[in-house]
């Protein structure tokens, strides 16, 4: 029998499940509704190829992460490997946008707020991740 988590351990828990919950409400969002979500990025499809790749990369691929982070916020073992994720995708995220603030100059004010949100994203999944319960076990 586990013991309960303490409240360090619980915050960290209610992290990635906040984070699992945003992916996979997200990614059924752009699976549903790309074009409207996308709209605000400039991002514009207009054939059946073009929906079924938006849909499949932006939304399947972000419910599929989501329902991964479910797995591991259900399980005490999986939580900090869980939030650590949550922080690598951020981090991906924030060095994508940067890389193309060098390479493609100027984007609209909403890819500002994207990066801030994603660089804060990731700044708290790996620190509350510090606080996830230890699975104890050690590679050797």
């Amino acid at each position: 029998m586990e013991a309960k988590l303490n409240l360090k351990e619980s915050l960290a828990a209610l992290a990635l499940w906040i984070a699992s919950l945003v992916f996979v409400g997200l990614g059924v969002a752009l699976m549903i509704w790309p074009t409207e979500i996308l709209a605000g990025v400039d991002v514009i499809f207009e054939t059946p190829t073009a929906f079924a790749d938006i849909r499949a990369d932006y939304g399947g691929c972000i419910f599929g992460l989501g329902l991964f982070l479910v797995w591991c916020a259900s399980q005490r073992s999986l939580i900090r490997p869980g939030l650590i994720c949550v922080g690598l995708v951020f981090s991906g995220y924030s060095f994508a946008r940067i890389l193309s603030l060098a390479i493609d100059g100027q984007p609209k004010r909403i890819i500002f707020i994207l990066l801030a949100v994603e660089l804060c994203g990731a700044f708290v999944a790996f620190g509350v991740s510090q606080w996830a319960p230890s699975s104890g076990k050690q590679l050797s």
